[in-house]
């Protein structure tokens, strides 16, 4: 049986080649067959594992979950656990087989660890063929084959001998062959004969003794002297032994085939001469090709990138040479038909003739080209976290303290303590004893709700100093959705804080200097009441100016929290981007799998002008340069630092970008420079108030005492007209001072946001001649009033102190800044669902230039002269009006006079005709 030995040692020198572990189990699961990888794996020696359950290497509690993937015996990936003989378990990858051997079904299972991409392959049987003795043989062209000679050999072949075939009529040659291959034989035959050609075929016979033995024929034509075929001679061999052991080594080679397809990694059998005689099912997926095109090339010249061709092909003549052993692991490039490189990691073998030449190898590869790119773009990432600028730490969410499991060099530079001092630890030592935080107790939600948040903290470096710790928490989930780890990453704020903290205290500043001068005012009007005590009906409108003159604070915008809005890139020297990351990017709808890999010259985000000033930033930093600047893309504001990153040999080999969304703290920065600007402002307002107030008071004030010096010096009888003259002196005075403290009341009221409009209905007409009868203690000598009015009675809904206010006001300035003698019109008409109220008058009117600023507060036009007057009445005019709804405007010239047109809100009962009322 040397065919059969042969085969087996070439199934065991496959065996012993593959880096994967294979077992072979009947119905019960229990082992037949374990190759030498498999045994190894579990830590057994061989034949060991040997009619031993395949549950001896499942660890307990997963033997139910075992049984149920041999029942489906799919050829699909299985991740699972294995247990080693000393009782340690580690994870592995299998494939389970189901097969049929001798009608008796069986499963293969192939193993590997889950670290180690390993497959089975194929090889690539040469079945040698023996020629062995047979029968010579002369026939006729009948059915029965009739025998004009057969050779002695029939005897120990058939059974029979030559004289039977020639006597007896009930043996023939036709009559031994197979039943189920007696008609074949025959079309054949006669095929042959029709054709004139010679014929091989095989068949089988029944013997003597009723063996069914194969037969190898062989013949050809025997011609008449007219070339007429009228017999068959040739020679008959017998080829049982050849036959069955073809069926088993078919069976077997099939059953090899199985085991090797269902693999995932490459076989190849690569011959002295370089040329490929195997390749596999998946050796044909990784290189592109059919077997067909595959087979019989040259491996080197075919498959292996020129640049390496030289190197592996000395080796490869080294091994079959025998100067070298094969190596047990090596890895290589290979070009597929695409031309696209995939890096393969071998294990290797050398199969020799019968003599014990070598000649050829077998070699048996997995693809580890995602595996090598795995690990060079963990290394980026690595060496970027550890070059970031920011401080990164990572904690373990799965353990119920929160361990720190990983800490950049920027969280040590940051905080202080070494790597070595913080893993394990949780998080809450940087706090000391400082933990009555209300961010803490946002942080600790976000945790336990596994979702992502942004606090600042106060924390402790190592030799104790506080800084303010901008933190921004990212929660890590599997693939099953279940949390895994935190992401912190950290930035010092201390600055900015301080700086916030500066502002506030400028703020209280400003605030008790406000309080000061405020305070101030409350004296002076207190010695106003004490000085008119007599007068108590006009002073009890006056006592509401007690209430001090508040002014609203400008409130400190909160400094934005962007860190870590941002984006970590790496650049290498071909400017070619090879790693970016960063939660900017989902922000910018940015994937760095469309990024990574690619040319900047071919990147849409990289702007035609700005390509060169990248690269030019890209080779400053290859050049040992760190760079800081800033770049606005989006119309977002972005902070750039650069730093180099070096090899393990020290040779700067990238350049590391790190870029941070600081618009936030641009917005910031200028809100805080308004704010500062707006406080500024309030403050010289303030000052401009109290200075006015001062001048205001003073000038009725002294009015009002030296008239009461002389109502005292006055009174005896027959002054009456003089005290008259005096006490109405005062009460105009202290009249004016009252319209003076309610604006200062109406502008606080109006901006801490305390007055509403109280709507309600009343006739407009009847309040404005009200009103009307109330001013004639203010017009000058020959000033006159106009009401015109559309109604005679006109219902609105509105607030009725609200308008007299505005009505009193405008009315008040119309006879103020007109000269005596001149006519002041109020016109009131409706239009639609509005309300106007015109307010015209022929004084000294208002400077162009200074229409803009009239309805500010305090502001006063520079005509106006020594007229008396606070600035606010026109302020107040506009707020009142806009708290009903409505809006005020005019139209003025220089010298010709002013209209003031008041637009509101209406809701009309009667239509009356037009009435003309003169007051």
């Amino acid at each position: 049986m040397p065919d059969v030995l042969k085969n087996s040692d070439l199934f065991q020198a496959i065996s012993a080649s593959s880096i994967a572990g294979f077992f072979v189990l009947d119905e019960n699961g229990m082992i037949l067959n374990a190759n030498l990888a498999g045994e190894r794996m579990f830590g057994y020696q061989p034949g060991e594992l040997t009619h031993q359950p395949m549950r001896m290497v499942i660890p307990n509690g997963y033997g139910d979950e075992f049984r149920v993937h041999l029942e489906k015996a799919t050829a699909k990936p299985i991740q699972f656990v294995g247990r080693v003989k000393n009782g340690t378990e580690f994870p592995m990858d299998i494939r389970i087989v189901r097969t049929e051997l001798k009608g008796q079904n069986i499963k293969v299972v192939y193993c590997k660890p889950a670290d180690i991409a390993v497959f089975e392959s194929d090889m690539k049987f040469r079945r040698l063929v023996a020629n062995v003795s047979g029968i010579v043989y002369r026939c006729k062209l009948d059915r029965q084959r009739s025998m004009e000679f057969i050779s002695a050999a029939c005897r120990e072949i058939s059974g029979y001998t030559p004289e039977q075939f020639y006597d007896d009529s009930e043996i023939s040659w036709g009559n031994l062959i197979h039943p189920e291959d007696r008609d074949r034989i025959r079309e054949e035959i006669k095929q042959a004969v029709s054709k004139k050609k010679k014929y091989q075929f095989s068949y089988r016979i029944i013997t003597s003794n009723n063996q069914v033995k194969w037969i190898l024929e062989r013949g050809s034509m025997v011609q008449d002297e007219v070339n007429k075929i009228h017999r068959l001679e040739g020679f008959m061999e017998d080829i049982t032994r050849q036959k069955e052991t073809e069926i088993r080594l078919t069976k077997e080679k099939s059953r090899l085939h199985q085991y090797l397809d269902t693999a995932a990694s490459m076989f190849l059998v690569i011959n002295k001469d370089h040329i490929i005689e195997m390749v596999n099912k998946k050796g044909c997926e990784i290189l592109g090709y059919p077997q067909k095109d595959i087979a019989g090339k040259n491996w080197f010249d075919s498959f292996i990138p020129e640049k390496d061709r030289k190197k592996l092909l000395g080796l490869f003549d080294s091994v079959i040479s025998g100067r070298t052993s094969p190596p047990d692991y090596f890895e290589n490039p290979i070009l597929n038909k695409n031309g696209v490189k995939r890096i393969i990691r071998w294990r290797n073998a050398t199969f020799k003739d019968d003599k014990g030449k070598t000649i050829g190898v077998i070699s048996s590869g997995i693809d580890v080209t995602e595996t090598k790119l795995a690990k060079q773009r963990l290394d980026i990432r690595n060496r970027a976290l550890e070059a970031a600028g920011n401080g990164i730490i990572i904690v373990d969410a799965q353990h119920p303290d929160l361990p720190i499991i990983y800490c950049n060099k920027a969280f040590s530079h940051i905080t202080g303590y070494k790597q070595s001092e913080v893993l394990g630890k949780n998080c809450r030592f940087l706090q000391n004893d400082d933990r009555d935080q209300e961010q803490i107790a946002v942080l600790a939600k976000a945790i336990q709700t596994g979702k992502t948040c942004r606090v600042v903290l106060r924390n402790y470096r190592k030799d104790g100093t506080l800084f303010w710790n901008e933190l921004f928490l990212t929660p890590l989930y599997d693939e099953d959705q279940k949390l895994t780890h935190f992401i912190g990453v950290q930035n010092d704020v201390t600055e900015i804080q301080n700086t916030k903290n500066q502002l506030h205290e400028y703020a209280n500043q400003l605030e008790n200097k406000a309080n000061e001068r405020t305070h101030e005012l409350h004296i002076a009007v207190h010695k106003l009441v004490e000085t008119n005590q007599s007068l108590e009906d006009q002073i009890q409108e006056t006592k509401i100016a007690e209430s001090k003159a508040r002014q609203n604070q400008m409130q400190l915008t909160a400094i934005a929290q962007n860190f870590p809005k941002g984006i970590i890139a790496v650049y290498n020297s071909h400017y070619e981007l090879v790693f970016i990351e960063g939660e900017e990017l989902s922000r910018l709808h940015l994937k760095n799998g469309d990024l990574e890999g690619r040319s900047i010259d071919a990147i849409a985000i990289f702007s035609t002008d700005s390509i060169a000033e990248v690269k030019k930033h890209i080779q400053q930093t290859l050049d040992g340069q760190s760079l800081s600047f800033e770049l606005i893309y989006q119309e977002n504001y972005y902070a750039v630092n650069t730093t180099p990153m070096r090899s393990e040999d020290n040779k700067i080999d990238a350049a590391l970008f790190v870029y941070h969304n600081i618009t936030e703290q641009k917005k910031v920065l200028e809100e805080l420079g308004r704010a500062l600007k707006v406080e500024q402002e309030l403050n010289e307002l303030k000052s401009r108030f109290i200075s006015m107030a001062s001048h205001e008071f003073r000038t009725p004030l002294s009015a009002i005492l030296s008239s009461a010096i002389l109502i005292d010096k006055q009174n005896e009888p027959g002054k009456e007209t003089y005290r008259s003259k005096h006490v109405s002196r005062i009460r105009a005075n202290v009249k004016n001072l009252v319209v003076i403290l309610n604006d200062f009341l109406s502008l606080g009221k109006l901006e801490e946001g305390k007055l509403v409009a109280n709507l309600q209905h009343f006739d407009l007409i009847q309040l404005s001649k009200s009103l009307l009868d109330e001013m004639e203690s203010s017009k000058k000598e020959g000033q006159q009033i106009i009401l015109n009015a559309t109604e005679t009675t006109l219902s609105v809904y509105l607030d009725p102190k609200l308008v007299s206010h505005i009505l009193v006001n405008l009315l008040s300035n119309a006879l103020k800044y007109s000269h005596e003698g001149q006519e002041i019109l109020l016109k009131i008409l409706r239009k639609g669902d509005t309300l106007l109220l015109k307010i015209s008058d022929k004084g000294i009117g208002i400077p162009s230039d200074e229409h803009k600023n009239l309805f500010d507060r305090f502001f006063r036009a520079r005509n106006a002269g020594t007229i008396q007057g606070t600035g606010l009445g026109l302020h107040i005019v506009k707020q009142y009006t806009e708290l009903m709804g409505g809006t005020v405007t005019f139209k003025s010239s220089l010298g010709k006079g002013s209209t003031f047109t008041v637009r509101l809100p209406l809701n009309l009962y009667d239509y009356e005709k037009n009435t003309i009322y003169r007051g």
